[in-house]
């Protein structure tokens, strides 16, 4: 099953401007496990990074750093729940 799942390319993330217009969006057609495999990653830095932020005194630039890469770990992972809620339903 998972050989076949692939992200969908409709997960937007990273908002900017003063109409918080998505910036960036997750490429279609990534391979599940590729992509889990990258959002793990990610995750693990942020959290590592979360740490550091909490530990430091002028930690800011760590939690900057962490609240984007868990932004794009979690967008990998909304795109390809969706692309799992697609294929049950179809």
């Amino acid at each position: 099953m998972s050989e076949h799942l692939k992200t969908l390319g409709v997960t937007t993330f990273s908002q900017c401007g003063s109409q918080g217009r998505e910036l960036f969006r997750v490429n279609p057609d990534v391979p599940m496990l590729e992509a889990m495999e990258h959002a793990s990653v990610l995750l693990h830095c942020a959290k590592a990074l979360a740490l550091d932020a909490a530990l430091e005194n002028d930690g800011d630039r760590y939690a900057w750093a962490a609240h984007y890469l868990s932004e794009m770990g979690k967008a990998i992972i909304d795109d390809l729940t969706q692309g799992m809620l697609v294929r049950v339903a179809g």
